[in-house]
């Protein structure tokens, strides 16, 4: 019988348990950079991680290391695991965004409306809405897609230079995430005018944003998930 994505998470967090402290933070560095790559579907790299700890396990019984096991470098050895593997990028995070799209409806929504109230514009264009929402959620894909990056980088690397330049870019990246909601508002008028109340805006925000992480976390009561 084929083990869940959730059997194996249970059965990797019970395994590792029996590697030392110092072989068991490296594995737990490996496991984090690995599950952070959006390239490998959750079930794929947890099957990995699984097969990796079982020979790890053995390998320490004959005496050998982590870091030994990992030939001295855990990232390349990850990176070589990881390339092997068929580049699901698009649609993990496209997963990813419809797991938490009531989060993101709702940031959308407290975006427009705060928007709106340094805009004072009260009414926006159909077409204009759609092109907003295309513009929006794109930069919210390379968001995610920037975020789960920076995990990885910052795993590897102690560097006050690297800390100081993933938070650029984490922040680059939100800032041109708020552009994007605001150009397209702001600048286009295409289509039919519709009133848009900014308070109603933040009102449904104030609603959707809970709710989803409400659900957000019951999921993850029921079906404990890496990412």
């Amino acid at each position: 019988m084929k083990k869940s994505t959730r059997d194996l998470i249970i059965e990797n967090n019970v395994k590792r348990l029996r590697l030392n402290s110092h072989d068991r933070e490296l594995y737990e560095n490996y496991s984090t950079y690995v599950r952070a790559n959006l390239s490998i579907n959750e079930y794929d790299s947890e099957k990995m991680l699984l097969d990796i700890l079982n020979n790890l396990l053995e390998a320490d019984k004959e005496g050998m290391h982590a870091m030994e096991f990992f030939n001295h470098n855990p990232k390349q050895h990850a990176d070589k695991m990881i390339n092997n593997m068929p580049n699901r990028t698009f649609q993990n995070i496209f997963k990813f965004i419809s797991l938490h799209i009531l989060i993101l409806l709702g940031v959308f929504s407290f975006i427009k409306g705060f928007v709106g109230f340094f805009t004072q514009v009260e009414y926006t264009y159909l077409y204009t809405i759609l092109i907003t929402i295309l513009t929006g959620f794109s930069m919210i894909f390379f968001f995610i897609w920037i975020l789960f990056k920076v995990v990885q980088i910052r795993i590897y690397s102690e560097s006050n230079w690297v800390t100081l330049i993933t938070n650029i870019l984490i922040s680059g990246s939100f800032i041109l995430t708020i552009i994007a909601f605001y150009l397209p508002a702001y600048y286009l008028q295409i289509g039919p005018k519709i009133y848009t109340s900014n308070w109603l805006f933040i009102i449904i925000s104030f609603i959707l944003t809970p709710l989803g992480l409400y659900i957000d976390h019951k999921r993850k009561i029921n079906q404990p998930e890496t990412r």
